[in-house]
């Protein structure tokens, strides 16, 4: 039993105790571990190249790094661009999706030069909203004047892909999400899209996908897109793969910066590259690019959340943390949803940063009650325990109020006993008084203010007192009967007294202390007198 209360504190310390955020421990980790951009691993980015073209590879063989460098190299992670190839390679046909900053454009053209290996094997098709019948004439084709069919760029494409059969082709549409997929490639070549086996005819002619083309559709994940695009669309345009914000290219773009900056004279540059080098500062940066991306997709969807290569990556010094939240807090309310995003609704990821590392709200407790809220349940158990409350607070007040009822009038029937035995009042009056105070318990049972179970345990307490009351009034009036017969003679005997000193005796703890006392005076009074 000792134990008991140090055991119950220690319970309720541990489930009222926020766990550590896993997101937290996730930036900590990617700090720790090693990453490397395409440009810094030219041997296994030709390794790579080699495994997609099927060639032996040679050490020191650049062609690869020649081939995406153009027209330059942009900062891109190796892990996740070598899973974007080798997925893209087994598809052929592929929508490639990102949010805003993610790079998806650039990393589709990257891995088309590397697809496609030289220059004149990739087409390039740049969407714009509002011209889908001009972009079908330019790329499928159309009738001339004498009714005759002029191919189009892609259809000439196709003629050089079964040219050479060897090679790969590559066409990379982008902004696809801008036009209409089935007007660009209109409704014949788009339904024969839904199977390799289907031929469309164009212009008198078969026409067919060669089995040597790749076709990579580059769109917006997320609202403002023009073409939502359904299973129809990935049926023939291939299923989407979707380009998570990386923040190991993040690292590495800060790390570019921390280089560009270490040489510079000024004095702004050399306070930047302290909070560079910092690696506290970094975790929380790391963090708040995680955490806040994971907010904004919980709340709304994965195409609300920021790439690295977007406008926060610039926001990394403690003194910028305001213009970051405002930077995704612009990004989200331009986007008019239900409900706006708020710059409270950072708060959790401030007390984690706070606290290094605990997740706000995380605590055994808060997850339960979280759940109940998921669930549905939380309202009927809130309503349920409100109900029980509520009904315990009435019952405890008319309790309350039943016990001061009960006090009151026990009060007052021991105050009439005791103004008996004190022979403050006599047994007359002590009655009387009793069985107003019974009538009045009475009343109180028969309009509900007492139960009837109170009642009777107040009336046998009354009553208790009254036959004590009425039996030292009966003892009293036998004690003077057999005094005053003793004293018919006017002398009180040595026996008579011995009698009625046995008498008393027999009745001390019977009578008011202040009747025996007065009876035994008068007995001795008396005796001494007659003697």
């Amino acid at each position: 039993m000792p134990y008991l209360i140090p055991v119950l504190l220690l319970l309720l310390w541990l489930g009222l105790r926020n766990r550590p955020d896993p997101v937290w421990v996730e930036a900590g980790e990617l700090l720790r571990q090693p990453h490397a951009l395409v440009g810094e691993v030219p041997d296994s980015l030709q390794q790579l190249y080699c495994q997609l073209h099927q060639l032996p590879y040679r050490p020191g063989d650049s062609t690869a790094l020649r081939l995406i460098s153009r027209p330059y190299l942009s900062n891109i992670e190796w892990t996740a661009f070598k899973a974007f190839c080798q997925n893209a390679i087994q598809r052929r046909f592929m929508v490639v999706s990102g949010v805003t900053g993610v790079g998806a454009t650039k990393q589709t053209k990257h891995l088309a030069r590397l697809i496609a290996g030289r220059p004149d094997n990739l087409l390039q098709i740049d969407c714009a909203p509002q011209f889908d019948l001009e972009y079908h004439k330019k790329y499928i084709g159309y009738d001339d004047e004498k009714g005759n069919f002029v191919p189009g760029e892609l259809l000439a494409f196709w003629e050089r892909c079964r040219q050479h059969p060897e090679q790969h082709f590559v066409a990379v549409a982008d902004n696809f999400d801008k036009i209409n997929p089935e007007t660009f490639f209109g409704p014949e070549l788009w339904e024969s899209l839904s199977s390799p086996r289907d031929t469309a005819v164009l212009g008198g002619r078969r026409v067919n996908v060669p089995p040597n083309f790749y076709f990579f559709s580059v769109t917006h994940l997320g609202p403002g897109s023009l073409i939502e695009m359904n299973e129809e669309h990935f049926k023939r345009l291939g299923r989407q793969y979707i380009l998570d914000p990386n923040p190991r290219e993040l690292l590495a773009w800060l790390q570019q910066q921390a280089q560009k900056l270490a040489g510079s004279p000024e004095p702004e540059a050399a306070a930047r590259l302290a909070v560079l080098r910092d690696s506290a500062q970094m975790h929380r940066f790391v963090y708040y690019f995680l955490k806040s991306n994971q907010l904004l997709r919980k709340r709304y969807s994965d195409g609300y959340q920021l790439g690295q290569g977007s406008n926060v990556r610039q926001f990394y010094r403690p003194e910028d943390l305001s213009e970051l939240k405002r930077t995704y807090l612009s990004h989200i309310n331009a986007l008019y949803p239900a409900r706006p995003l708020a710059m409270d609704d950072f708060d959790a990821l401030d007390y984690t940063v706070r606290s290094e590392g605990l997740e706000a709200n995380s605590s055994f407790l808060a997850r339960q009650i979280q759940y109940l809220q998921d669930t549905g349940y939380f309202v009927e158990i809130t309503m349920v325990a409100t109900t029980a409350l509520l009904t315990f607070l009435a019952g405890w007040w008319v309790f309350r109020r039943r016990e001061q009822l009960i006090r009151l009038y026990g009060d007052r029937a021991l105050e009439v006993y005791l103004g008996f035995e004190k022979q403050l009042i006599s047994a007359e009056v002590a009655g009387r008084r009793l069985d107003e105070i019974k009538n009045e318990v009475d009343n109180l049972v028969m309009r509900r203010r007492l139960n009837y179970t109170e009642g009777l345990y107040f009336l046998a307490f009354v009553e208790d007192k009254a036959k004590r009351i009425e039996f030292a009034r009966n003892v009293s009036e036998n004690f003077l009967e057999l005094f005053n017969a003793f004293m018919d003679d006017n002398i009180l005997t040595e026996g008579e007294y011995l009698k009625l000193r046995q008498f008393l005796q027999s009745i001390r703890h019977k009578i008011p202390a202040e009747i025996y006392d007065q009876f035994l005076e008068k007995v001795e009074t008396t005796y001494a007198a007659s003697n």
